[in-house]
């Protein structure tokens, strides 16, 4: 039997609600996961499957009871009970899910170049994959709507290198203020002063920057 008790069993013996908490339980998936929390009893992660390649899955906590949660192929799971790929529901309430079947693994060569566009810009499905270092390197997020103030996610300021599928505006500060700038395209490694410097993201349409 496992000795390790879901954060939502926790919560539960210790009288708190568990619907407010955020941080995640631990358990296997650890091993193989990232950019875990928790949001209204359900666990998140981007999880590596068999292929290397990042999905976005969660799990519903109260499922789980004492059981460990692990990692089975990029999903999810504790017991004989299976959680969700995040590509298959309407999306994460951070407002992104890991880069699942869009992000590293699938691109193999001709996944763009150095430089401010590498021309994946033609995809149908407009979404930006952001990453910690350069290279398409360290923790990754997809985006697949605006967010106007990154200080509510690991990666304000901190995003080096991104994968963009149509046209999107970054900028310095929150709320789409400071030094903006129109990215598609991959883009290895940020510069222009943007490396480290983004705040704010959302995708436009032809290039053109929304009234602010």
């Amino acid at each position: 039997m496992s000795i390790l008790l879901s954060a939502a069993l926790a919560a539960a013996m210790s009288g708190q609600d568990y619907s407010t908490q955020r941080v995640a339980p631990r358990g296997g998936y650890s091993q193989s996961c990232t950019e875990a929390y928790t949001n209204r009893g359900r666990l998140y992660a981007d999880c590596r499957d068999v292929r290397g390649r990042i999905r976005g899955t969660s799990i519903e906590l109260a499922r789980c009871g004492n059981e460990e949660i692990n990692n089975d192929n990029g999903l999810l799971v504790c017991g004989r009970f299976r959680g969700d790929y995040e590509d298959s529901r309407p999306g994460r309430p951070d407002g992104g899910w890991g880069p699942g079947n869009g992000g590293p693994g699938n691109g193999g060569p001709g996944w763009g170049g150095p430089g401010w566009g590498g021309g994946n810009g033609g995809w149908g499905r407009s979404s930006i994959v952001v990453y910690e270092n350069s290279n398409f390197r360290g923790a990754s997020r997809e985006f697949t709507s605006e967010d106007r103030n990154l200080g509510r996610t690991p990666f304000n300021d901190r995003i080096s290198s991104m994968r963009v599928q149509g046209r999107w505006e970054v900028c310095t500060d929150a709320e789409f203020r400071g030094r903006c700038r129109i990215v598609e395209g991959d883009i290895r490694n940020l510069g222009g002063g943007f490396n480290d410097s983004i705040s704010s993201l959302r995708p436009v349409e032809g290039g053109w920057r929304p009234g602010r």
